[in-house]
């Protein structure tokens, strides 16, 4: 009779096992979880911390997915990863993205992850570098070829040409950029947030000359493939509203996020105020939402961008928006309350008290 109660009362079910004790299955432990195969920029990194709160705040589990974070080290280009299925969403900067249409690939683009672009250009603070400028018959060190537009578009804004500055390619490791700062290789470099704070934990104070062109644009975008968008469409809304979830809760409790970020990426913590410094600038800069709704696609901003790389030859023409930008998922992406959110920030708290960062 006891145990009827408690069906009635709490929707529990009694076995002959009820007076060792009982456990709540949850439904999704219940039923296997779903996949998802997301290509990130960096899969170990917290400068795109929505990937990792969407797990550790149980925010895919509750629509039912897990997701799987494919290894980003590769030559091969993350467009290949749709096409091919590998990937199932994959997240691409705007001169991905425009490239890729440009050259008829199948992509849409379904949410604005990051509408402010994550690299900028820096100079040592107490060099002679001043101003952008200043840069004139200087050295600007890159990452990789790719930032030679960013680099251009940047120097342009201030009246320097492309071919006024001398460019050297040397690549993307933090300890190297901050050896070339302080040698004087260089004198100026392009540096996305991770090695902007390596180099500043490393002592190297930093003047920011990025202008208003470089950053006001759709950083990193999240795309899919659009032959298979509408057999992907549930997978692709759990995803997202997942992502938008954790991409709050950065600015709902930094501190929850910054503990579930050390638990998934120890490493970028092992340097002091490494990691505290990127996510403080993912949260409050990079992926700090500008539109109205989380993630919404902005036409105008895409075809604002566009003409640089028209100029540069690395798109043939100013591409439609509209055959590109998919803004169907948002309304419902952004179908979730603040207590939602709240909800798992909580949920993870009490499951990781002992790690949390006060």
């Amino acid at each position: 009779m006891g145990c009827f109660r408690k069906l009635l009362k709490y929707g529990l079910l009694c076995t002959i096992f009820g007076m060792m004790g009982s456990s709540v299955v949850s439904p999704s432990d219940a039923q296997e979880l779903k996949t998802i195969n997301f290509m990130g920029t960096n899969e170990k990194s917290c400068g795109n911390y929505p990937q990792f709160i969407l797990q550790e705040f149980g925010f895919l589990e509750k629509e039912g997915y897990q997701v799987n974070l494919l290894a980003t080290d590769t030559t091969v280009p993350y467009v290949a990863f749709l096409a091919n299925g590998d990937a199932d969403l994959a997240m691409l900067d705007s001169g991905q993205v425009l490239q890729a249409v440009s050259t008829g690939q199948a992509i849409k683009v379904v949410y604005e992850a990051q509408q402010f672009g994550p690299e900028g250009v820096y100079a040592p603070a107490d060099g002679p570098v001043q101003s952008l400028a200043d840069l004139r018959g200087k050295i600007v060190g890159l990452p990789s070829d790719r930032d030679l537009i960013i680099a251009t578009i940047a120097l342009e804004s201030a009246g320097v040409g492309i071919d006024e500055v001398e460019t050297v390619v040397v690549g993307d490791s933090g300890p190297v950029l901050v050896k070339s700062l302080q040698d004087g290789t260089v004198h100026a470099v392009i540096a996305a947030p991770v090695d902007r704070a390596i180099i500043e934990t490393s002592g190297v104070a930093l003047r920011d000359l990025t202008p208003p062109e470089v950053s006001y644009v759709p950083g990193n975008s999240l795309a899919v493939w659009e032959p298979t968008l509408e057999e992907k469409r549930p997978l692709i809304l759990a995803f997202l509203r997942s992502w938008a979830k954790g991409q709050r809760a950065g600015v709902l409790d930094s501190k929850a996020v910054m503990s579930a970020c050390k638990k998934r990426a120890p490493e970028q913590w092992e340097r002091p105020g490494n990691g505290e410094r990127v996510l403080n600038n993912s949260i409050y800069t990079t992926s700090l939402s500008r539109t109205m709704k989380m993630g919404e696609p902005q036409p105008d901003v895409w075809a604002r961008i566009q003409a640089p790389y028209v100029r540069l030859k690395e798109i043939d023409k100013e591409i439609d928006t509209a055959t590109f930008l998919e803004p169907s998922f948002i309304a419902e992406v952004n179908d979730f309350t603040t207590d939602d959110v709240k909800a798992g920030i909580n949920k993870f708290r009490e499951a990781n008290a002992d790690i949390l960062i006060p």
